[in-house]
């Protein structure tokens, strides 16, 4: 890419640069991982932000942004650079360091005072992880945050060049609190053994309905439903044809974009690979190969089957799509509709660390939706999104063969704490379910 066209590339990417009292809207809520960024600002490592398209990881170095323009830093100091839109280049990062320096700071970096330099998408750069440990490892006064909707090509271009150099968070859709905060409703459920059943109930409820329509992409908030399938899908597209058809360089993008409609219909069942590869006409390999890739770009969850034994033979997995705001695009039933949002968020508890693993368990006659495992403890999760949900010989039949002391049930509407042969299992709504976690 030539010097100049770089250069107005970032001007034009970095108007705080002329202009003056640049604010972002001031509706934006701030999430939990912003806090964490924000707690890096001052810290050497790398800070790294991963995670699906559209999720707000840009929204997150915006209001870093917004916040060192506001605590008195030089604005020249601070550089945003997107790489969204680039095809993928060779060895382009230490070139737009270079181009910063030289007519922006015009000074050298090892004479100039700290600088905030923010990477977007730098997944579209190659080799970026050696350009940036080769920077780091001068000790500039530099302090990098790179953003990625590539797993493979964040973690692996980090790889051994940024070890003990980056740390990463990974950003999700917004959870049901966080919709609800969006709203301008506050709730204060932290402990999913100890839930109350609010006041505002009905508020919220109806509030839980219009998530199951709209999903965790905040910018599909104030649309249509017209505009919102419009929207889905130029998302999808972007994200099939400019991410991962232009990184892993697929030959068949359209038996990518098929798979994934099948996979978002059955989200929540296990995969059938044999049924896929027929029914996509391509190869077992195919399927095998082209669903790792929708994974690497956060598209899709896969969720392992749960044992105790180290030698358990290796079993299919279950898939859940990554938000069910695509549901708007293609139906899925209801009950896996429901087990999806739980799904997600009780992935979001695995990456907080409260629990290690998720996974689901089954043997011939029963199943276990959701099992979460920790040191500490493994708690078992079913989805019975009925009018009766008592009915659960799978999850008895898994406290029993596991001495499981404690389970939850997500239900529609019941809301109790039962003992059964010994057993605590709590009945919980969806929807109050969903604030606790």
């Amino acid at each position: 890419m030539e010097e100049q066209e770089i250069l107005r590339e970032m001007e034009a990417q970095n108007r705080w640069w002329v202009e003056k009292n640049i604010e972002l809207d001031k509706s934006l809520i701030e999430r939990g991982v912003y806090k964490q960024v924000l707690d890096e600002v001052n810290k050497k490592e790398v800070t790294g932000l991963i995670g699906l398209r559209r999720v707000g990881k840009t929204t997150i170095l915006k209001q870093i942004i917004s916040y060192l323009l506001r605590n008195g830093v030089d604005p020249k100091k601070i550089l945003f650079f997107s790489f969204d839109g680039f095809k993928k280049e060779e060895k382009i990062l230490k070139q737009v360091i270079e181009i910063y320096s030289r007519y922006i700071l015009e000074a050298e970096l090892a004479k100039t005072e700290k600088i905030y330099v923010f990477f977007d998408e730098i997944q579209k750069v190659g080799e970026w992880g050696e350009e940036m440990k080769s920077i780091y490892d001068k000790n500039y006064k530099i302090k990098f945050f790179v953003t990625g909707s590539s797993s493979m090509n964040i973690l692996r271009g980090s790889g051994e060049s940024l070890v003990g150099r980056i740390n990463i968070h990974k950003v999700f859709p917004f959870k049901f609190r966080e919709f609800l905060n969006f709203r301008g409703v506050q709730v204060d459920q932290k402990n999913i053994y100890e839930i109350k059943y609010p006041t505002d109930s009905e508020n919220i409820i109806t509030s839980f309905n219009k998530y199951l329509k709209l999903g965790g992409f905040p910018e599909l908030y104030l649309l249509t439903d017209q505009d919102i399938k419009t929207k889905i899908k130029t998302f999808l597209d972007l994200t099939f044809y400019r991410d991962i058809v232009n990184l892993f360089e697929i030959k068949r993008p359209d038996v990518l974009d098929g798979l994934f409609l099948s996979l978002l219909r059955e989200s929540g069942n296990l995969v059938n690979y044999n049924n896929l590869s027929n029914s996509l006409n391509t190869k077992f390999e195919t399927i095998k190969t082209y669903i790792e890739y929708l994974s690497y770009s956060f598209l899709i969850s896969q969720s392992k089957f749960f044992s105790n034994s180290r030698k358990t033979v290796e079993k299919n997995t279950k898939i859940y799509v990554s938000d069910h705001s695509f549901s708007n695009i293609s139906e899925i039933e209801e009950g896996l509709k429901i087990e999806t949002v739980i799904y997600n968020h009780c992935k979001c508890l695995v990456d907080q660390g409260e629990f290690d693993g998720i996974f689901y368990w089954r043997n011939r006659k029963n199943e276990v939706d959701i099992v979460l495992t920790s040191r500490k403890e493994v708690l078992p999760i079913e989805v019975k999104y009925r009018e009766d949900p008592k009915k659960i010989p799978g999850l008895l039949k898994f406290m029993n063969e596991f001495t499981v002391k404690k389970s939850i049930v997500v239900t529609k509407d019941l809301f109790e704490k039962k003992q059964i042969d010994g057993k605590e299992v709590n009945f919980i709504p969806a929807w109050l379910f969903l604030l606790a976690v």
